[in-house]
């Protein structure tokens, strides 16, 4: 007979993106995530998710640290850049209003920004790194293989402008809420403090359905 000790250390916590691989094996079928654009079941979200890594990684050279802006309106798949994002350790620096580019080019210099990625119906912005449409990120076949780092939630995933003009920081520790259940409706800024957090992520990681208008 084996006997227990209380000095073991608690089994860690189930990552957003452990649940993520689990529903698409248990509920393949089941969707994510349903726009204008279409509908995706959890087993394609995850696909794309692997994708957009081994893109990110593999073509594109994002490395821990370094930044990428998505400048536009709450496309779901700069949901699916962000997760991917999350998984080489690098952040997002989201874009979602009006005068992105020119937050954009006021703000990039001193950052490591590798590159930005804008909706395909929206201009393109005039920035100090490679510029390409969202819809290049899974569009098409990738070669590579995704390598996700090793995930840790207290890292810093997201990039955020003060009124002050600073940059702050966040991680997917700070976004931890209470897991809704059903269906969630997202409008337009899908990366607002009160948006990503307590509904997006959280409905995820619930295996619910999120509904972007």
């Amino acid at each position: 007979m084996i006997a227990c000790s209380s000095s073991l250390s608690p089994l860690p916590p189930v990552s957003l993106f452990d649940l993520l691989a689990q529903y698409a094996r248990s509920q393949p079928d089941a969707i994510a995530c349903a726009s204008r654009y279409r509908m995706a079941s959890y087993r394609k979200i995850w696909s794309r998710i692997e994708r957009a890594t081994a893109r990110l990684q593999g073509e594109w050279q994002v490395t821990p640290g370094d930044v990428v802006a998505y400048c536009g309106q709450g496309h779901p798949d700069a949901l699916v850049l962000y997760l991917a994002l999350v998984r080489c350790g690098a952040r997002l620096w989201p874009l979602e209003h009006p005068d992105a580019p020119v937050v954009l080019a006021d703000h990039a210099a001193g950052l490591p920004l590798k590159m930005v990625l804008f909706d395909d119906d929206g201009p393109q912005p005039r920035a100090p790194a490679t510029a390409l449409p969202l819809s290049t990120l899974i569009g098409s076949h990738c070669p590579c293989e995704a390598r996700a780092a090793a995930f840790n939630p207290a890292i810093p995933s997201l990039l955020a402008i003060g009124a002050d003009g600073k940059f702050s920081q966040h991680s997917l520790l700070q976004l931890q809420a209470a897991a809704p259940s059903g269906v969630h409706e997202v409008h337009c800024r899908l990366f607002d403090q009160d948006v990503l957090g307590p509904v997006v992520l959280p409905t995820l990681a619930a295996g619910g359905t999120l509904v972007f208008l």
